[in-house]
């Protein structure tokens, strides 16, 4: 306690050189009168250092004279010269007296360093201290009690004369009995006795009686001061107040004994351990698991609670944690009260005060005995599956919901020459064929996105670094409530199937007799270049997903269904039967069919089929007449040719005279032929006369032939090469008149543009209410500004100035209205189609302003992202805002029924690759899978109250301006539909002079989904 009362001042006050000391001999503290003397600071005066202001002759012995005391552990003194702070030395008498702890330890030395150099009196210098000290404890701010060295009360400062509330007299007949609680008074009494007897210091805690009768507890420190040459004048006893800290104890134990209740009922074991790992305490559970006593628990690193192979590491954690200060986690075996050993999961957490030293360590005991047990057998079953994957002789793996690479079985990884961590993530990649990587990848990305099994093809590279072709199949795994957990997959060889398949594919490929595989509804799955030509199409893609039934001619459908049935329900046969193609022309077919199991475990059917024509007309030749055969190809507008190129020779049927208008039984050459042919189609024909001259197989062409008249036909020949003339080349070939076709395709052209018409008026009554808007406003500015202007001019005087000012805004608000009527004429006039530059944010914009009433009664929140300096495109300005008007209107719809979230619809223009991009993107219901196919379909919708025609026509705009139209699903809820247009290169020319071939070959592109 010397150094509280240090910093209380209370030893500052004191007359005489007073210090304090640790066990050790090093000083720790010294009063005022000690710094002032020899002008050093506590902290000059620390430890040691105290030595430079002794007398270097008196050092040694009073250095020597110090230590005996320190060993001795009783009171003494030493004596010497100490320097003064203007340089004098005097001589001092230092008496050292120890101070005890509660346990008889000495945890303080006091020191005091008496003048032994004065010449005045005794009796003068104990009355003047006398004095001195009386100012002393009047100015100590707690209650100081002065005794003789009897015990007599000879001094009180005025703190204890108001604590007490009693006079000095008063106060100098009470007994202790009087002061004191009777529960503390014996230890109090045998405190004081002690100290008086022993003439040292004393400490004792008791509870002091106040002026109320109420008891405080105080902290009474006594201090025997001695003269010159040792012996105790009187005592110093000094009370210090402290209750709070008494109770602060009180509930501390308590909160503790409640802690040590709580630690004790916690149903696994707790440890408590000193700073440096120390076992201080555990609780009742883990006494009871281990059956001892808690001081042999209290050694437990030697008392074999910890199974040897985990004692080890179990040191090792805990050393290291102590060190460090890191909590630490730990898992070993720890043996119970009936020998056996069961796994615990062992946490220790530092407990850290105020300054963040670790008071303690909090140590929690988890058995985990049988979750070790699961994970043991887990761990053998994992490892019997490891060597079961491992031996599967196909390439094993699975992946993670993001489609990350987790685990590739032992013969995956031999083959690729990967180790597991080159093969993890995304590093399996690095065998694939560069060529089959995207495609890989985007297949894999479309599969993860459905949730669905799926399968690709893709060549893997081998470790020897030959590449082979794999069908890679996977299969999603789903927890309870159907969420992907992972997927897991097979690669299966199938380089041989591959070479089998091309070379099949390549012999399917050349046969002049059509191969089908035909599904079990009808539709064409598949078929070869000789299939297209068997239905008069111009391509297999034309073919596939057709309806065989449909080239069946009618009377013979019902028995080729039955035929089609027996073959997908198992049986070979064969059939003849009459097939009109595409053109309309009948031919006489043999089909040989055998069933075919498909990958999903559907029967198809595959055909051969033989175009028999030719032997059904030979036949039919000995029953007909050659006019009646003409005839034939009269009403089929089809004519025969043949064509020795070697020789010139061309003989065409009479037919074809009629078509070519050329007189019957003439001389036909190319030079004549080339008369006919539209200038346009010349290169056509340069083109097949090259081909033919290099004996080239079979050749296929459409091309127009211009009339004396100056009518147009449009003719599509088909020529094969006749094989039975080694020496020569000759053509067989077939011209068929498909002007109606053509002109049926231009009507179709032509309704399409009316639909398109039609759409646009039906737009207007959707919008009626916007325009409304937009044209009230000006006339409500109109209005207003008229009746201000009259009454501008009936003021007197009349104020012209303001009336001339009111009568511009009636004219701007005049021409606001006619704008709004101008743009409602334009985009729904029906006029010739112009291209011409078209600035695309412009063309939005004003739609977005007709729409925006619209937008706003359906609460849609509309944002635009418009790109600056955007060249212009190509294209009919009208016919463009129609198509954002019908986007805008379909994502205005699609989010009519969203109401848990807001209604967003965002614009965006962009450059795209060739030229400009619009976007509109809404947070709608989007569509389902069956919808994304038929999207742009005629008449196809899935609004209940929709035509369908919608997109397609603006689908059909679109083409005309050589763009594209396509959707998307977004990655959150909605879709986004796109269109691309090219940008304006050239002078504007109509639509209708746009190249066909354009138009056709965006007619086949899939804009569905994204795909183009």
């Amino acid at each position: 306690m010397a150094i509280e009362i240090g910093k209380s001042g209370l030893l500052d006050a004191l007359p005489v050189m007073l210090w304090t000391a640790l066990p050790d001999g090093s000083i720790d503290f010294v009063n005022r009168r000690w710094t002032d003397y020899t002008g050093l600071g506590l902290h000059e005066a620390q430890g040691w250092d105290w030595q430079t202001i002794v007398h270097p002759d008196d050092l040694a012995g009073l250095v020597q004279g110090w230590q005996f005391v320190l060993e001795s552990g009783e009171p003494g003194e030493v004596a010497g010269r100490v320097r003064r702070s203007d340089g004098l030395y005097r001589r001092f008498l230092i008496q050292c007296q120890p101070m005890h702890d509660d346990a008889g330890q000495i945890n303080k030395w006091c020191g005091v360093a008496l003048d032994i150099d004065v010449s005045r009196c005794q009796e003068e210098i104990l009355r003047q201290h006398e004095v001195d000290f009386q100012l002393v404890a009047e100015s100590i701010p707690i209650p100081v009690v002065v005794t003789s060295s009897s015990g007599e009360v000879e001094g009180l400062n005025q703190p204890t004369r108001d604590y007490f509330r009693k006079t000095f007299d008063e106060l100098k007949g009470w007994k202790p009995s009087d002061v004191v609680h009777p529960d503390d008074l014996d230890d109090t009494i045998a405190a004081q006795v002690a100290a008086h007897q022993n003439g040292s210091p004393y400490h004792v805690e008791s509870r002091h009686r106040r002026a109320d009768g109420v008891y405080r507890w105080y902290s009474a420190h006594g201090l025997p001061l001695r003269d010159g040459q040792g012996q105790v004048l009187r005592w110093l006893h000094l009370l210090i107040d402290v209750d709070d800290r008494k109770r602060a104890e009180e509930a501390l134990r308590t909160s503790e004994r409640n802690a040590r209740l709580i630690v004790d009922g916690i149903p696994a074991g707790v440890a408590i351990l000193a700073p440096n790992g120390e076992v201080e305490a555990v609780n009742r559970p883990m006494l009871k698991y281990f059956g001892r006593a808690e001081d042999e628990i209290k050694q437990w690193a030697t008392a074999g609670v910890v199974h040897p192979d985990d004692l080890p590491r179990f040191v090792e954690s805990i050393e290291r944690s102590s060190t460090t200060g890191n909590p630490y986690n730990t898992e070993q075996r720890l043996r119970g009260a009936d020998g056996t050993y069961r796994w615990f999961q062992v946490c220790g957490l530092p407990l850290r005060d105020a300054d963040g030293n670790i008071v303690r360590w909090y140590v929690l005991h988890t058995d985990i005995d049988e979750r070790k047990s699961v994970e043991q057998a887990l761990a053998e079953n994992e490892r019997n599956l490891q060597t079961t994957i491992d031996n599967i002789p196909v390439l094993a793996w699975s992946a993670r919901v993001d489609g990350t690479a987790e685990f590739l079985n032992k013969h995956y990884l031999d083959y690729a020459g990967l180790t597991a961590e080159e093969a993890q993530d995304w590093g399996w990649t690095a065998a694939v064929h560069p060529e089959d990587l995207n495609e890989l990848a985007a297949t894999w990305q479309a599969i993860m996105a459905s949730g669905k099994p799926g399968e690709a093809e893709a060549r893997l590279r081998r470790h020897d670094g030959e590449y082979r072709w794999f069908l890679f199949r996977v299969n999603p795994l789903h927890d309870e409530h159907g969420n992907i957990l992972k997927w897991y997959g097979v690669n299966t060889d199938m380089e041989d199937r591959k070479r089998s398949e091309e070379s099949f594919r390549a012999i399917v490929e050349t046969t002049p007799e059509c191969v089908n595989v035909i599904a079990r509804d009808g539709t064409v799955l598949r078929t070869n270049e000789a299939g297209a030509v068997m239905a008069g199409a111009p391509s297999v893609d034309a073919v596939v997903g057709q309806s065989f039934f449909n080239f069946v001619a009618p009377e013979h459908q019902e028995e080729y269904r039955e035929f089609h049935e027996k073959v997908c329900a198992g049986e070979k046969g064969f059939l003849e039967f009459d097939l009109v193609n595409a053109s309309g022309v009948r031919r006489h077919m043999e089909t040989h069919a055998a069933p075919l199991r498909d990958s999903d475990g559907s029967t198809l059917q595959l055909s051969v089929t033989r175009d028999m024509t030719a032997r059904a007309l030979a036949e039919d030749a000995l029953r007909r007449s050659e006019a009646f055969l003409a005839e034939g190809q009269h009403l089929a507008r089809m004519g025969n040719l043949s064509w020795n190129v070697t020789s010139g020779d061309i003989v065409w049927s009479e037919q074809l005279y009629r078509i070519f208008e050329f007189e019957p039984g003439t001389v036909v050459t190319l030079d004549r032929i080339a008369t006919r042919v539209h200038p346009e189609d010349m290169p056509q024909m340069a083109d097949m006369v090259g081909r033919a001259q290099r004996g080239e197989s079979d050749f296929e062409y459409q091309h127009r032939i211009v009339l004396p008249d100056q009518s147009v036909k449009y003719l599509h020949l088909i020529a094969h090469r006749a094989r039975d003339r080694v020496d020569e080349i000759e053509y067989i070939g077939a011209v068929l008149d498909i002007t109606q076709r053509r002109v049926s395709e231009e009507a179709l052209e032509k309704l399409r543009s009316e639909l398109a018409q039609v759409t646009r008026i039906m737009s207007l009554g959707a919008l009626t209410a916007s325009i409304a808007h937009e044209v009230n406003q000006p006339l409500a500015g109109i209005i207003t500004n008229a009746s201000t202007c009259l009454r501008m001019l009936a003021a007197d005087p009349p104020n012209v100035e303001g009336a001339r000012e009111t009568t511009r805004r009636t004219i701007r608000d005049g021409k606001r209205a006619a704008d709004v009527i101008a743009r409602l004429r334009a985009l729904f006039g029906k006029r010739a189609v112009t291209v011409e530059p078209v600035d695309l944010n412009d063309a939005a914009r004003e739609v977005i302003m007709l729409s925006s009433g619209d937008l706003q009664r359906n609460r849609v929140m509309l944002h635009t992202e418009l790109a600056d300096q955007l060249p212009p495109v190509g294209g009919d300005r009208v016919q463009l805002q129609q198509v954002i008007m019908n986007l805008l209107r379909n994502a205005a719809d699609a989010m009519s029924a969203v109401n848990d979230r807001p209604r967003r619809m965002l614009v965006r223009t962009a450059r795209d690759e060739d030229g400009v991009r619009l976007s509109v993107r809404d947070a709608g219901i989007g569509f389902g899978p069956e919808g994304t196919e038929r999207l742009f379909d005629a008449f196809y919708t899935t609004k209940s109250d929709g035509m369908g025609i919608g997109l397609s026509v603006s689908r059909s705009i679109i083409e005309r301006h050589n763009g594209r139209l396509w959707a998307q699903v977004n990655d959150g809820p909605g879709v986004t539909f796109s269109f691309s247009i090219p940008c304006c290169s050239g002078d504007a020319i109509t639509a209708h002079d746009a190249p066909a071939k354009h138009v056709a070959a965006n007619r086949t592109t899939k804009n569905v989904a994204g795909f183009s």
